[in-house]
């Protein structure tokens, strides 16, 4: 459990990456940056250079993000044409290595 009590633990504050993914649940599963970046700004404390970069490096199909982090099972973004995000899903989207689609 995140952001709350925790017996035996504390409090366990919610991650910029914890509200990326509860913004973009909250408004429907597809979403603009803009849309995301202000739902999440409400929330805490992070810059807009902080959700910006977890959006980005946490977007599969976004091949700057895999400069340092090549790790195709830690990003649960899909950036779509429309600009919107949404949650990435392999069987939907395909798979990806190093930001491209993979056949």
């Amino acid at each position: 459990m995140t952001g709350g009590y925790i017996m035996g633990r504390g409090y366990t504050p919610e991650t910029c990456l914890d509200e990326v993914k509860k913004a973009l649940t909250d408004l429907g599963g597809r979403a603009s940056a803009e849309e995301i970046l202000q739902a999440v700004r409400k929330k805490g404390h992070w810059s807009d250079e902080a959700i910006w970069q977890c959006l980005e490096s946490n977007t599969i199909n976004y091949p700057p993000a895999c400069r340092r982090d090549t790790s195709a099972d830690s990003k649960f973004l899909f950036l779509r044409e429309d600009g919107n995000y949404e949650f990435y899903a392999p069987r939907w989207h395909g798979r990806y290595e190093r930001g491209r689609r993979i056949v």
